[in-house]
């Protein structure tokens, strides 16, 4: 019988992006990382919403929760729904995960940082460039790395450890990967930043903009809160 060369595992494709898949890809996420026995679970969340529910569904996992999230103050311009204020700005949310212990990082994107001003001008940047190859794969798996390294340099993760990490396409959750964790100033050393695994992501990763219910699908009531 010939050497073993790996192994199999099947990858979750969601017909559409958006928020409508939040919690079979935070499902799809505990399970893989229950498999590999990864203790933490790592979740961009902008309003708060998808974390809560990781909160509810992680217990008695013994699983981590880790909460990352923009920098205070920050908008999303003219959605459907208005001006979206993220970086979880609403204080009851914010102080509720972390009465469960969750352990809450509020960032700047290394991906959209002190440049992000000459993007919207139209002048594309080393960032533009990374993240429009790494949404070819989905809009959440650009997320998931860029959180990654934001929790890394944060010091809540260790270069080199394995992570779980779930993200959206804009609110909600749809992608979930696992991924080796990297500072963000090693993230073109030679094997530091690795995408192990894809466990779920939407089979066609690009949604129309501003969202049609088509190829984003999801419920924004509970967001409009968070708009101006």
């Amino acid at each position: 019988m010939g050497k073993k060369l790996g192994c199999s595992k099947s990858i979750f494709y969601f017909d559409a992006c958006g928020e409508v898949n939040t919690e079979k890809a935070l499902e799809l996420a505990i399970q893989r990382a229950l498999e590999l026995g990864i203790k933490k679970l790592l979740v961009a969340s902008e309003t708060g919403l998808s974390a809560l529910k990781a909160v509810e569904m992680l217990q008695e996992t013994g699983i981590d929760l880790i909460v990352v999230t923009s920098a205070a103050g920050t908008r999303i311009e003219e959605t459907v729904i208005g001006n979206l204020r993220i970086g979880i700005p609403n204080k009851e949310i914010w102080h509720k995960l972390e009465k469960t212990g969750v352990k809450i990082i509020r960032a700047t994107d290394p991906f959209y940082n002190i440049g992000a001003a000459l993007e919207h001008n139209g002048y594309p940047t080393l960032a533009t460039f990374i993240r429009t190859c790494l949404k070819m794969i989905s809009s959440g798996t650009a997320v998931c790395v860029g959180v990654t390294l934001m929790a890394t340099d944060n010091g809540v993760l260790k270069e080199g450890e394995e992570v779980v990490v779930a993200a959206g396409s804009w609110v909600g959750i749809d992608t979930a990967i696992v991924v080796n964790a990297s500072n963000s100033v090693n993230f073109f050393k030679r094997g530091a930043m690795q995408i192990k695994e894809i466990i779920c992501k939407p089979r066609n990763p690009v949604y129309s903009w501003p969202i049609n219910q088509k190829d984003w699908v999801g419920d924004l009531k509970p967001y409009k809160k968070f708009a101006e």
